[in-house]
């Protein structure tokens, strides 16, 4: 009877396994496919390659020099000297180019980084991935709405300060609670017995990532909503449109960062 009951439950733990181990290489995948996309990695990449190239033709032009003149010291005849020097000739010229492209994009000036927007998301099943799914697609909308309120000057450079840190500060402390949860839930795969215990701290878990999910899409709304009065033309027809709106934000930031601080000094006294 052992052996029987004891089978469904290899078979669920095998399963799990492999699911967590594609969603794994899924996430690798997926990180290096965002690191090649990313604007200032490809210029970085450039730099690389054209330093590189520069020194590598640089050196050959070098050594072929010394073929030349290694052949001369011997009294080659004169025509064989036509056969290494157009070579190092050829490699200074490539070299030359080499290293007026690497300067050329050294003073092109590199994008602004991307930071952790696609951040690897907890596997399949696990009660984690829904808010952690929801954040990812707040955080990519926050990225482009922080840009357009920088250079509209939609808020003043403190304003920006504190929402960019309120969002750093929330998404941090999600990701680590998401973790948590993944940990507790492999833990019941591995150990049933486990589960009366851990599951109500699932819940509790999965609960405040909703919330927190929640309020950092607010924050993102009352953010679109004040980009969109600017492009609109409404907040120069009513200055009180604009202290509305700049209010909302205000107030959603606010809630985020307390639910943030709350949280975090709850791990800390269960720790």
């Amino acid at each position: 009877m052992r052996t029987r009951s004891g089978r469904p439950e290899a078979w669920h733990s095998l399963a799990q396994r492999g699911i967590d181990t594609a969603a794994e290489w899924s996430g690798m995948v997926a990180d290096k496919l965002n690191a090649a996309a990313d604007p200032r990695a490809k210029l970085l990449r450039k730099r690389r390659w054209a330093l590189r190239l520069g020194v590598f033709f640089a050196l050959s032009s070098v050594f072929w020099v010394g073929v030349t003149a290694l052949l001369a010291s011997w009294s080659t005849p004169v025509w064989a000297l036509f056969i290494p020097s157009p070579i190092a000739v050829g490699a200074a010229f490539l070299a030359t180019l080499a290293f007026l492209r690497y300067r050329w994009l050294r003073a092109e000036p590199l994008p602004p980084s991307r930071g952790r927007v696609a951040r690897r998301l907890p596997p399949w099943g696990s009660a984690a991935r829904a808010p952690m799914a929801a954040l990812a697609d707040s955080e990519r909308g926050l990225v482009s709405l922080l840009g357009v309120m920088e250079r509209g000057r939609l808020l003043p450079a403190d304003d920006l300060h504190d929402l960019r840190a309120a969002a750093e500060r929330t998404a941090a402390t999600m990701a680590a609670t998401a973790t948590e949860v993944v940990s507790m839930e492999r833990t019941i795969g591995s150990a049933p017995q486990s589960r009366p215990h851990l599951a109500p701290t699932i819940a509790a878990f999965s609960a405040q990532l909703d919330r927190g999910a929640r309020q950092y899409n607010e924050m993102v709304s009352a953010a679109a909503q004040l980009v969109s009065a600017a492009n609109s033309g409404s907040m120069s027809s009513s200055p009180m449109t604009q202290r509305r709106y700049r209010d909302e934000l205000t107030s959603a930031t606010d809630r985020l960062t307390g639910w943030a601080q709350a949280f975090d000094e709850l791990g800390r006294l269960r720790a």
